[in-house]
């Protein structure tokens, strides 16, 4: 809407309203109060003061504000107050009136009123207080009862204070949050620090209500005004400073004495809280190092320089005030030859030495053998003696090998030898030298490590010993004899059944006690089929007789055990016989002790059965004697009667019994004649001639024999 618009037109202000008029021809700014209304000539306009400045308003609506106004919980700071201060602006229009400018006072509440020209008001919430809250106030004039300074600022508290509303000369002065300010509530093992002018330091601990002073800040850490106190424990310490010189009494967190300020304290073997204080501020906590066994640390004195090593097993606790832990750190190719894994450079070098092994502890005035196996701890000025070794085959200082360990017994160099023969061949001689290293004493020991290149010194002076023993050598006594002809050179000629020698080395204490020859390479391709061919035959030639002297063997063998098999079954016979004997002979003693005692058992019951029978006999022989006597009797008259008996038979029953005993005959000798005449190849009748001519047949019998032989002859026989 066009200004001129805006100043035609009838403007109302309502009750408890108010609105600025500014005469365009004086410039003179009139204070219109409602209820009212303002009708605007060509010559006035309405404006607002913004900005410091009266500005006319562009926007409708516009330009007319209501009163100030606070309730009874507030007050208003009033800016630029009127000179007189009982001037009231009325109903209507109100001419300018004469300001303090630069000046604000506080109208507390209830109150309203219109602003005159000029005048800024600001409308704040009185200030209700807790037990833990409270409001810095600061005086920017002079208040009525109250010297103090403009300036001067001052703590308004909860505890004292639950509602508050400023006197004017006081402002209450906001933070980031607003005007009520919370105060730091500290519990038990907390306390909080308060900063000054000069940077004065105030430490509160708790438990408690803490309330800055007017010239107090809170520190902060991290956003926090509350610090937790150090805890105190048996396996810690506690590293203070003194800030300012004071004197600690008995009973209090450090021990009693008089202290300067800079002076370092460590505390330790306490237990409970540690509070700084004004005179005292913590450097920092100190944990003790738990060192495991075969584990140290490197300790420096502060007081002298010196650094000590600490081993385990143990919690260090370091007391900063005397000691320092220093730090070593190692190369990784030294940790590589310290046979390490990895190092911490907050540890101890600490060195593991396996068995047969030794290393050469060294500083500046020290050189300590120490052999395997043990770990050893080193000191922080102590090291490693290094031995750089030849390498490759033949061996050469081209590519070195760097280690710190010695290997005492058992240790093996092998290497390439190239010799010449008398007969001017050439060869590659490959050989294994077997190594210890012997000491008497400590002194002794320390010697091994005497030569850095102890492989070189091997080799150079065994090889030019071998390529001695060779050049006094054909090549077909040392292609036959190699092993012998170096062993002997190097070792020394073999006595019996003694051991050889060796070969001892005064620079170091090395003893070489024996050598391998792991090959022989002949250089001539010529000579080298020549021997090839020439040790082919002998081969053969003795595998030859090595199969004929197996076969001997073999039937040797055979023959042996035939023989012994042999023996073992006479032995066994004879073992039987002399066995049969003895059982013969036991059997027969056995026989002939039965047949004594049955003997002598019989003979006793032959003895008691004589005397019984004696004595029965000498009564049966009277009645025997009786009764042969009616015996013989009896029988001489059955003899009688017999006589008589026979002597009454016909003799025609004699011949009668001798014809039929002859019949019988003839009968079974008809049966069985024709078989004995075919077996004897004779006739039946000379058979029967033969048989029955000795039998005493009689008359009867030769007659009847007579026909038999007769019948059975054949007729062409017959006559």
């Amino acid at each position: 809407m066009a200004e001129r618009d805006v100043r035609e037109r009838d403007i109302l202000v309502a009750s408890n309203e108010y609105a600025y008029v500014q005469d365009l021809t004086k410039g003179d700014i009139v204070l219109y109060v409602g209820p009212t209304k303002i009708s605007l000539s060509n010559t006035e306009r309405l404006v607002q003061f913004s900005a410091e400045r009266f500005a006319p308003v562009r926007e409708e609506g516009a330009g007319v504000s209501p009163f100030v106004s606070a309730s009874s919980s507030q007050y208003i700071i009033l800016e630029n107050p009127p000179k007189e201060a009982a001037s009231r602006p009325v109903k209507g229009s109100n001419s300018s009136i004469e300001l303090l400018n630069g000046r604000k006072i506080v109208v507390p509440g209830p109150a309203m009123f219109p602003l005159w020209p000029g005048q800024k008001a600001k409308v704040i919430d009185g200030h209700r207080l807790h037990e833990d809250t409270y409001l810095r106030v600061r005086v920017y004039d002079k208040v009525e009862a109250d010297p103090s300074p403009i300036g001067t600022e001052k703590i308004i508290k909860g505890p004292e204070v639950s509602f508050y509303i400023p006197a004017t000369g006081l402002e209450v002065l906001p933070d980031e949050k607003g005007y009520v300010r919370t105060a730091v509530t500290l519990t038990d093992g907390q306390y909080a620090i308060l900063r000054g002018p000069q940077n004065r330091r105030r430490y509160v601990r708790g438990p408690a209500v803490v309330f800055p002073e007017a010239w107090e800040d809170f520190v902060q850490r991290a956003g926090s005004k509350v610090f937790l106190a150090v805890p105190m424990k048996k396996d810690r310490g506690l590293h203070v400073r003194a800030v300012k010189a004071f004197e600690a009494k008995a009973g209090d967190q450090i021990p009693a004495g008089v202290y300067k300020p800079g002076q370092e304290i460590f505390l330790q073997d306490q237990e409970g809280f540690f509070f700084p204080t004004d005179a005292l501020d913590v450097i920092g906590e100190v944990h003790a190092i738990p060192l495991a066994d075969k584990e140290g640390i490197y300790v420096r004195h502060i007081a002298t320089g010196r650094i000590q090593t600490v081993v385990g097993p143990k919690n260090f606790l370091p007391d900063p005030t005397q000691v320092e832990v220093v730090a070593r750190p190692l190369e990784p190719d030294v940790v590589w030859r310290y046979g390490m894994s990895s190092h911490d450079p907050m540890r101890a070098v600490t060195v593991y030495i396996p068995p047969s092994l030794a290393v050469l502890v060294t500083a500046r005035s020290k050189r300590e053998v120490v052999r395997g196996p043990q770990v050893r701890i080193l000191d922080y000025d102590e090291d490693l003696e290094v031995l750089t070794l030849s390498t490759g085959k033949p061996k050469s200082d081209e590519t070195l090998l760097s280690t710190c360990f010695l290997l005492t017994e058992g240790n093996k160099v092998s290497d390439i030898v190239r010799v010449r023969t008398s007969d001017h061949v050439e060869l590659d001689v490959a050989v294994s030298y077997r190594v210890s290293f012997q000491a008497s004493d400590a002194a002794g020991e320390a010697r091994w490590f005497n030569v850095k290149n102890y492989v070189a010194l091997l080799c150079d002076h065994v090889g030019s010993i071998v390529r001695a023993a060779v050049r006094a050598t054909s090549i077909d006594l040392f292609h036959a004899q190699s092993a012998g002809i170096i062993r002997s050179a190097v070792l020394g000629e073999k006595k019996g059944d003694e051991k050889r020698s060796g070969r001892s080395f005064d620079e170091n204490g090395m003893v070489v006690y024996d050598v391998e020859v792991l090959g022989v390479k002949i250089l001539d391709e010529d000579v080298d089929a020549l021997l090839s061919d020439a040790q082919r035959s002998a081969i053969r030639s003795e595998v030859s007789r090595k199969q004929q002297e197996l076969r001997l063997a073999d039937e040797r063998i055979r023959e042996s055990v035939n023989r012994g098999i042999y023996e073992a079954q006479a032995a066994s016979l004879t073992t039987e016989v002399t066995l049969e004997g003895a059982k013969h002979a036991l059997a027969l003693a056995t026989a002939a002790g039965a047949v004594d005692v049955d003997k002598m058992t019989r003979l006793g019951e032959a003895r008691n059965a004589a005397d019984a029978l004696e004595i029965e006999s000498a009564a049966a022989h009277a009645a025997f004697a009786r009764e042969g006597e009616l015996e013989r009797a009896r029988l001489t008259a059955q003899v009688a009667a017999f006589k008589e008996q026979m002597s009454a038979l016909a003799p025609e029953l004699i011949a009668t019994l001798k014809m039929l005993g002859n019949q019988k005959a003839a009968t079974e000798l008809t049966k069985n004649l024709a078989p004995l005449a075919i077996l004897g190849g004779e006739s039946v009748a000379d058979v029967a001639e033969r048989l029955l001519r000795g039998l005493p047949l009689g008359a009867a019998g030769e007659q009847a024999l007579a026909r038999l032989v007769t019948r059975a002859r054949p007729v062409s026989e017959e006559p």
